[in-house]
């Protein structure tokens, strides 16, 4: 397990920690930062071999339209801001994964591009409590109650606790390196 993933810009080495993604995107989506940082982590491991790669070159597409994971994403990257970064959930139609908390049909599901090469990554079934992605649906539907907004935190931070105590590969099923 890393304890901060690095990229270069300009030259430097920039060392990024969960604790500053979680600065950078606030406590709403916990979870999903957290499943950012351990997805960069694999990811660039696969592409890069322990080269810290450029954060300019790295292009990422998502079928899952999450915040903590866009935010968490941005922070290491700047592919949002920068045009780097996709979110099509048509993408993973064909895909076997998980389906995530969107309220839009995306799946979690992440390509991630680097000097010509191509990692595919899913989360792997059974780590999403299905209590998680229920409550989810309904802030989407905007029928939560307040007592299941603080149950629906409580499970973001127990979520973002577990992907954080793993070791990446245990999260992730690469897919395929073409």
């Amino acid at each position: 397990m890393a304890d901060v993933i690095c990229v270069r810009d300009q030259g430097t080495v920039i060392q990024v920690s969960h604790q500053e993604m979680l600065k950078y995107h606030g406590c709403s989506f916990v979870a999903g930062v957290a499943m950012a940082y351990k997805m960069l982590e694999l990811a660039l491991s696969c592409l890069a071999g322990g080269e810290i790669v450029p954060r300019d070159k790295i292009i990422i597409r998502l079928a899952v339209n999450g915040p903590g994971i866009i935010d968490g994403i941005e922070m290491v990257t700047r592919a949002n801001t920068q045009g780097r970064l996709t979110v099509d959930q048509s993408i993973a139609i064909d895909k076997e994964a998980p389906d995530a908390a969107d309220g839009v049909g995306g799946k979690y599901y992440f390509e991630v591009a680097y000097n010509g090469k191509k990692v595919s990554l899913t989360l792997k079934h059974g780590l999403i409590p299905s209590e998680f992605i229920e409550l989810s649906h309904k802030v989407h539907a905007g029928t939560i109650t307040s007592e299941e907004a603080i149950q629906l935190q409580k499970l973001k931070e127990e979520i973002a606790a577990f992907l954080m105590a793993s070791a990446a590969g245990d999260l992730f099923t690469v897919v395929g390196i073409s």
